[in-house]
């Protein structure tokens, strides 16, 4: 009997043994890899999202600005056909 064969179990257990020690080092860097790749992810998902809404946001505010805009000249144009108005109406009374 001869101790020195290659196929003696100690040998295979001692090596399995390290490997499945080496595993779970690998494994939990891979690991936290994928939780910083997942949380990479989603803060860019959240990023997205909050551009939709600025989008969203500066579409509004564009059309609100128009219809500022186009009721602004309305009132400028009522009030000025008021003045004159107005100017005529004291050009007759003082006529008078």
């Amino acid at each position: 009997m001869s101790s020195s064969s290659g196929n003696n179990p100690s040998k295979i257990d001692m090596s399995s043994t390290m490997a499945d020690q080496s595993l779970p080092k690998k494994d939990s860097k891979i690991e936290k890899l994928q939780e910083h790749v997942d949380e990479v992810s989603n803060i860019m998902q959240m990023n997205i999202d909050k551009i939709m809404e600025r989008g969203s946001n500066l579409d509004n505010l564009q059309t609100r600005s128009e219809y500022l805009a186009n009721n602004a000249i309305e009132y400028r144009t009522i009030t000025t056909n008021l003045q004159r108005k107005m100017w005529w109406r004291n050009m007759k009374i003082n006529s008078q």
